[in-house]
């Protein structure tokens, strides 16, 4: 089924005047509420409003969408900021992306590196996101680009602190490069980008990657509720850290996961891991039933939750962010089967009626919603 939202009575046309609709407000809406993506004299960044910064997650998932739609402009201009501000050149950190670039307000285009250490997920989707567009624009210098980044990814030698993202032992994605950050976020587990990976580069390392990533969440995931914690480590034990008070649980990274897990259930790459991915999907249909089913027996569901099912200290009520999420999950159910179908109209129909996100927290919502949608779309 092309369509999911057929489940729910939503044609073709409709779906995709939803995107239109929701990439109007978040890239081309009023400054005050609703945009995300801004101009900056040739270059164009995605803002997180409500910390007043610039990510490395928000521009890789600007020019993840921008290849998606077919946008060749705006994805130029985010991927040449990207370079320009956020990539790390003569550093230990090269040839990775700092995580965090401030602004100054009040001096337009005084753009520093609040931290240029990285999160590697964003280095995951910028090299998607390269590859992506390398096909979509026929660029064969956005693939030249991709194929370096992805070379550091894994076989970067040790400068300074600073070391490849992958652990050389278990093959499994570091929360960061640097020294003392031997734990994972399960999250960057992105499975069908790994296929990508191992498809474009012809190096088998990304296909390790990719059974263990699989045999990683397997273990992540509670056995009961279907959820993830946000940090594990490497055996998948949740990670308890001072500076974020609900890594172990399942919270704002975590809503990704079953996202992720859809994903990879629905790319078509042949001829890798093929016998595994075939496994990954069986995994995929088990836990997120399980996810779903606990959230749908939740009268008053929350965004932040032990992975047993308890709600978390200080929990906030569901955001726009996690029911699209949720709702992407169903991507990977199936469809033949009516009590599948059954759960994922019952998601599908919150997501569509989740207005476009807008506000101070617009940002994170906003791009998994947009994301949510294309994951959707090419079921």
């Amino acid at each position: 089924m092309n369509n999911p939202f057929q489940l729910i009575g939503k044609s073709a046309a409709e779906v995709q005047q939803k995107i239109q609709s929701a990439f109007h407000s978040l890239f081309e809406g009023n400054d005050s509420s609703e945009k995300i993506c801004f101009d900056f004299q040739q270059y164009k960044c995605i803002i997180d409003i409500g910390h007043s910064d610039i990510r490395s997650e928000g521009m890789s998932y600007g020019m993840y969408i921008a290849a998606k739609l077919g946008l060749l402009e705006l994805f130029q201009a985010l991927w040449e900021f990207s370079k320009t501000y956020l990539q790390n050149a003569e550093t230990d950190d090269a040839p990775y992306f700092a995580w965090q670039v401030g602004f100054d307000k009040k001096r337009q285009g005084q753009f520093f590196k609040m931290d240029a250490g990285a999160a590697p997920d964003g280095e995951e989707y910028f090299a998607a996101a390269l590859l992506l567009a390398a096909r979509r624009f026929g660029n064969n210098a956005y693939r030249d680009e991709a194929l370096k980044l992805l070379h550091a990814m894994a076989h970067k030698k040790p400068a300074g602190k600073v070391r490849a993202m992958f652990d050389p032992e278990n093959f499994l994605v570091r929360f960061s490069p640097v020294e003392s950050n031997d734990f994972t976020d399960p999250s960057y587990h992105t499975l069908a980008f790994y296929r990508l990976f191992a498809a474009e580069t012809k190096d088998t390392f990304w296909e390790s990657v990719y059974k263990q990533s699989v045999a990683f969440l397997k273990c992540a995931a509670h056995p009961d509720t279907g959820l993830f914690p946000d940090y594990a480590e490497f055996d998948g034990t949740p990670k308890s850290t001072a500076f974020s008070p609900h890594s172990d649980c399942f919270s704002g990274d975590a809503w990704r996961v079953a996202y992720n897990l859809a994903l990879d259930a629905n790319w078509e790459i042949p001829g890798i891991c093929e016998k595994e991915n075939l496994l990954a999907k069986n995994f995929a249909q088990e836990t997120i039933r399980k996810m779903l089913r606990f959230f749908k027996s939740q009268k008053n569901p929350r965004a932040d939750y032990r992975l047993n099912g308890i709600p978390c200290e200080n929990s906030r009520p569901i955001t726009t962010g996690l029911i699209a999420m949720n709702a992407a999950a169903t991507g990977a159910l199936d469809f033949s089967l009516l009590q599948d179908k059954e759960l994922a109209a019952y998601f599908l129909n919150a997501f569509w009626n989740a207005p476009v996100p807008t506000g101070t927290w617009r940002y994170y919502d906003g791009m998994l919603y947009l994301l949510s949608f294309l994951a959707l779309t090419e079921r």
